[in-house]
């Protein structure tokens, strides 16, 4: 753990400590706070569709945005997911097996938490993890992702902001720059304009706690355009759910997962409108 991570911990910790008190808890709350953002009632409202498509890189990046496809399903829309990789070369938290078939564990943690959001459509393009922008041509990426597109026929594309993509994980990056390209050809064939949405993080959080790279990444990400307060229990599921990967956030914060998301209680979007 980081020193970092351990200042935070404590921090967190101090605040646990009093969470009987309304404003300790209010306080803890704020650090992760992005201010004057909207919060949306209506996930199809706020992104205009009916049908909504998830980009992303890796299994478990669907915990992003764990609210936005629960609160979609239950107004009736159609979700589905396209994730680019397996996941075979992450490092398990904690190591449940051998590293050679990490990838077939991680695809069905995955295809798991997709049945129990009640997703649609689950689609994995099996490329190499890590290697994503090396296994393929940015223009064979578009191309792939555009397939999926016209397939499932979107209202909605969301994905990562290609700049800064969460993390500034090269294959969030490649996915993001290919969900934009992927989605522009794919409302110049529809002939209509399609809403995209960027999965960003909190920015007063990661600058305190998240280091030189999420710094970087909060001076990349736009301004959000609406927030949705999140079932903490989602996102706890979530974890448990993608078991290779369920200590992640503990091993890399010093905070796990139950205790962060009482503090981190909003997901955040950006929004543009990919015209024909």
């Amino acid at each position: 753990m980081t020193i970092r991570g351990l200042i935070f911990s404590a921090i967190v910790l101090a605040i646990v400590l009093l969470v009987g008190s309304r404003a300790a808890l209010w306080y803890g709350r704020s650090i992760f706070a992005e201010p004057d953002v909207e919060v949306a009632q209506s996930v199809t409202g706020a992104l205009n569709a009916e049908r909504i498509v998830l980009v992303f890189a890796h299994p478990d990046d669907e915990i992003t945005a764990t609210e936005l496809i629960s609160r979609a399903v239950e107004e009736g829309a159609f979700v589905a997911t396209v994730t680019a990789t397996r996941g075979e070369a992450g490092t398990q938290y904690p190591e449940i097996v051998a590293q050679e078939h990490l990838g077939v564990v991680r695809e069905g943690e995955l295809r798991r938490h997709g049945f129990a959001l009640g997703l649609d459509a689950q689609v994995v393009l099996g490329l190499p993890d890590g290697g994503v922008a090396e296994a393929v041509s940015e223009a064979q990426l578009t191309a792939r992702v555009l397939e999926e597109l016209v397939r499932l026929q979107p209202d909605a594309v969301v994905g990562f902001h290609p700049p800064s993509g969460v993390s500034l994980h090269p294959d969030h990056m490649a996915m993001g720059r290919a969900a934009l390209a992927a989605t522009q050809a794919y409302a110049r064939q529809r002939g209509e304009a399609v809403t995209l949405a960027y999965t960003l993080v909190s920015r007063p959080g990661t600058q305190r706690f998240g280091g030189e790279r999420y710094a970087r990444v909060a001076d990349l990400q736009p301004d959000p355009d609406f927030a949705l307060t999140v079932d903490a229990s989602l996102k706890t599921r979530a974890w448990r759910i993608h078991a290779s990967q369920a200590d992640y956030l503990r091993e890399t914060t010093g905070v796990p997962a139950w205790l962060l998301y009482r503090l981190w209680t909003q997901e955040y979007y950006a929004v543009r409108i990919i015209e024909p």
